[in-house]
């Protein structure tokens, strides 16, 4: 990471960019899928095939759920990663 005359590092911009996109997407996604898995029941009941595809959905939602946990500990790693790389530079 490249230090700016300001204090701010470079890139920074880009990698907040994309975990915000990151999480928008996800947000998109678990809203379709929720709709999907609410398409395939009726009455709060299914059957049949719509019962196996009522479950896939719900399985995938369950493990999707799992990523915002992740997208956390990237930011914190990226950031220790900037905090570090500051005073390491600051040193030579």
């Amino acid at each position: 990471m490249k230090l700016l005359r300001k204090g701010q590092v470079g890139g920074m911009q880009g990698f907040i960019l994309s975990i915000v996109t990151v999480a928008i997407v996800l947000a998109i996604g678990l809203i379709v899928l929720q709709e999907l898995k609410n398409a395939s029941t009726s009455d709060g009941t299914s059957s049949g095939t719509a019962t196996a595809a009522t479950n896939a959905t719900g399985s995938i939602i369950t493990k999707m759920a799992t990523i915002p946990t992740w997208i956390g500990i990237i930011i914190i790693v990226a950031l220790a990663f900037i905090v570090l790389s500051f005073f390491i530079g600051r040193r030579q």
